[in-house]
């Protein structure tokens, strides 16, 4: 198999994902485990996605830099560190009206909006995410993006919908604000293969290694400020939803010594 097959089949597995978490999301709300199944998932993706940008993402943009420069300066670690400090201020800054549901005063129809806002956030992840995926030139490190994507997926199309049903949006809204947001990786996954396409040389090289340690600072946001301290915010489950972030972890541990 081709690497751009791979990556078609990749295109439509995730939007699948997507698709499916938010189907499932009226279902599983209703359900006395929904709590439940929906932080054990999360859990286990917070571990994919911290094994997939320590052990996977950096190593590649670390090399990937290295090859490009011979200053020895750690490039790969400066441009993950802007990656993850974006999501912090679009999320924690640029957004921050909109997160606090305390203050209604500061912003009329809060309730309504922080799903907008979500999807935003998660968005702008997604095709992050999707470029790096569409960058990669080898079908294992297609594969551990894949994993990863696929882990988180569905959960955060769960969370919007719940997002959108608890703020009483009406229904073909609900039903194309996640059709869009399942799209998202996958569009991200064109661009990233457009513009491998149009580049070459030096400038191809570039952006492979830069996407990668973007996409890594955003995967360790999202695994450490988005997922695992909510998931262990709260007082229950701790042990078995650290089994689950180890099992997430380990997994990407073991994909790492084929790839």
């Amino acid at each position: 198999m081709t690497v751009s097959m791979f990556k078609i089949i990749a295109f439509f597995a995730v939007f699948g994902t997507g698709l499916l978490g938010g189907l499932l999301s009226k279902w599983l709300s209703v359900s006395k485990k929904s709590d439940l199944i929906f932080s054990l998932g999360n859990a286990f993706a917070g571990g994919v996605f911290l094994g997939a940008g320590l052990i996977h993402m950096m190593p590649d943009a670390q090399e990937g830099f290295r090859d490009l420069t011979a200053s020895g300066y750690p490039w790969f670690a400066v441009v993950c560190c802007v990656g993850f400090l974006f999501i912090l201020f679009l999320e924690k800054v640029a957004m921050r009206h909109s997160h606090s549901h305390d203050d209604v005063s500061m912003f009329t129809g809060n309730l309504v909006l922080y799903p907008y806002v979500l999807m935003i956030i998660l968005s702008i992840h997604s095709i992050i995410t999707g470029i790096a995926l569409g960058t990669e030139a080898r079908i294992s490190q297609v594969a551990v993006i894949l994993v990863a994507v696929l882990a988180h997926k569905g959960t955060a199309a769960f969370a919007l919908t719940v997002s959108l049903l608890r703020s009483s949006v009406q229904r073909g809204r609900v039903i194309l604000m996640v059709v869009l947001f399942s799209l998202m990786t996958p569009l991200g996954i064109l661009l990233g293969v457009g513009f491998m396409a149009l580049l070459t040389g030096r400038a191809e090289k570039i952006f492979e290694a830069g996407f990668d340690a973007l996409a890594a600072g955003t995967f360790l946001y999202v695994a450490l400020l988005d997922i695992l301290k909510e998931e262990f915010a709260g007082h229950k489950h701790h042990p078995l939803k650290f089994a689950f972030v180890f099992a997430g972890l380990a997994v990407m541990a073991i994909v790492a010594i084929w790839t």
